[in-house]
């Protein structure tokens, strides 16, 4: 209900039956299934003489999965200020941690943020290791809290105070404030796409001409400026209210879930926001293109 559009999630779900578990969340969510990102496990510093597998497994289990889905439509070629792509793997390789502990690697934190550029970032079941600059952390077995609403959110205001309502097949706008800015150095130092050759480039451009004069009498479809009624593909499967809301609301309507509900005041939140202190490239979303890897 909170997640906006669009938007990204990085669920654990273990190894095995977890899996198609995950999946189904994900698509009860509202999500589409775009990567599979694998952590192998190693136990060079923390060897332990024991298997661990339940009576359900085969094989040792020396790996876990992270499923990550999308909310929305993004294009490597136009939205490079709402994700970074052809950046990470999808394979970490990190020391296992203490029996029974849930600590993921930090490496999972960096690809996060280095592909989503949104700094709108949420961890649910959350601890005390979990606290990270940049997140809220929210978890019944957090110690304490210094989360504050008002202050949350102004930390995503423009200057009049207003903050970015996704939905209804729009994107934000390159200068939307609750994204990372860039600077043409940082871009410089983008990874490009390859580039195409002379034949590739010409047969691309007779292609575009042709679908272009066959299409001409078609009527618009999609989240097109002609016929932004039409809902996209990025609202399939979606539970989320089809009405088109306000691109632009209040700082506290943004803290409201998209039922109007608020978060749950049962589970403690820590908050570090404010508290003492383009890809280039062809045509690529992940709507249609979800088997590639994008990392």
């Amino acid at each position: 209900a909170i997640a906006d559009t669009p938007s990204f999630i990085f669920l654990w779900v273990g190894d095995g039956v977890g899996l198609e578990q995950g999946r189904q969340c994900l698509k009860k969510w509202g999500f589409r299934r775009c990567e599979d990102i694998c952590w192998v496990k190693t136990n060079k510093t923390n060897a332990t003489p024991g298997l661990r597998h339940d009576s359900h497994s085969i094989f040792q289990h020396s790996k876990e999965h992270c499923l990550m889905g999308i909310k929305g439509t993004v294009r490597r070629s136009t939205d490079g200020h709402i994700i970074h792509a052809n950046i990470d793997t999808d394979v970490i390789i990190a020391e296992e941690p203490s029996y029974g502990s849930t600590q993921k690697p930090e490496d999972m934190y960096r690809i996060i943020e280095h592909f989503a550029l949104g700094r709108r970032r949420l961890e649910l079941f959350g601890e005390d290791h979990n606290i990270r600059s940049g997140w809220l952390t929210v978890g019944k077995g957090l110690s304490s809290s210094n989360f504050n609403a008002e202050a949350y959110v102004r930390n995503f205001a423009d200057k009049d105070g207003k903050v970015w309502q996704g939905g209804g097949g729009r994107n934000p706008p390159p200068d939307a404030p609750h994204l990372v800015r860039t600077t043409p150095d940082i871009e410089a130092l983008r990874p490009k796409s390859p580039v195409k050759n002379q034949q590739q480039i010409q047969q691309q451009q007779s292609t575009s001409i042709s679908l272009t004069s066959n299409s001409a009498n078609r009527r618009p479809a999609g989240n097109s400026p002609q016929n932004p009624t039409v809902l996209g593909l990025n609202q399939e499967g979606s539970s989320s209210n089809p009405s088109t809301p306000a691109a632009w609301a209040s700082p506290m309507e943004a803290f409201r879930g998209r039922e109007g509900m608020n978060m749950s005041s049962d589970d403690r939140m820590f908050d570090i926001y404010g508290y003492g202190s383009q890809a280039n490239g062809e045509y690529l979303d992940f709507e249609s293109h979800r088997p590639m890897n994008l990392m």
